[in-house]
């Protein structure tokens, strides 16, 4: 894995996310999640206080995750973020100090983007509960976002590809765990290696839950 500074002029490279790039990055994941499945089944993003909103909730779970020390990967293009992958490392817990100081200022806002459609986003915390039985400690692929300018040149699979590699290296984690709403995305993780564990029904969207078995593991 390259640094910033290193990347060749017109190449995509995956790096560790630093906090210089913390509000690209949650541009380029709000960008991504518009018009995500899961994401306009409980929030109408169509409105521009709902995507404030969301992404405040972005940026909180961004600067959550750099404070813990937990693996954010961005990948970067002709000098601008434009991909994301978010992964919870169950050995970096979040510290409780952390949590209280940067949710509080934000709660209202945060509060008020679920107060539209409460049940459905209830339906959505419930089904994207993980299934039972995967051997821990394992990753949880949190997110992989590929701003819309950029879809279609292959910054997904990098990252994919990155964070596989990144987990192929310690033998202490089992695999890679995540969901999807979207059917297309569930085909081109199965193509990543990821095996379909469980599929919940949302009527108007599923919860594709998926796992990649780490060949390094144990």
């Amino acid at each position: 894995m390259g640094t910033y500074k290193e990347r060749p002029a017109g190449a995509i490279e995956v790096i560790l996310l630093t906090p210089g790039l913390k509000e690209q990055a949650a541009g380029v994941i709000v960008e991504a999640f518009k018009t995500e499945e899961t994401t306009t089944y409980h929030l109408d993003m169509e409105h521009a206080a709902t995507v404030r909103r969301y992404a405040c909730l972005v940026d909180t779970f961004l600067e959550l995750y750099l404070a813990a020390g937990r693996p954010l990967f961005a990948a970067v293009l002709d000098g601008r973020v434009a991909g994301m992958g978010m992964v919870r490392d169950p050995r970096r817990p979040i510290p409780a100090k952390s949590v209280i100081s940067t949710l509080l200022p934000r709660l209202p806002r945060l509060t008020a983007l679920f107060s539209k459609h409460p049940i459905k986003a209830l339906r959505i915390i419930r089904s994207a509960s993980h299934p039972k039985g995967m051997t821990k400690p394992y990753f949880t692929f949190e997110v992989l976002g590929v701003h819309p300018d950029y879809q279609g040149k292959g910054v997904g699979r990098q990252i994919m590809e990155e964070v596989q590699s990144f987990a192929a290296k310690d033998p202490a984690i089992s695999g890679i765990y995540l969901n999807t709403g979207s059917v297309k995305n569930q085909e081109f993780y199965e193509r990543r290696g990821y095996l379909t564990l469980k599929v919940v029904d949302l009527d108007i969207a599923k919860v594709y839950h998926m796992f990649w078995q780490n060949p390094a593991f144990g």
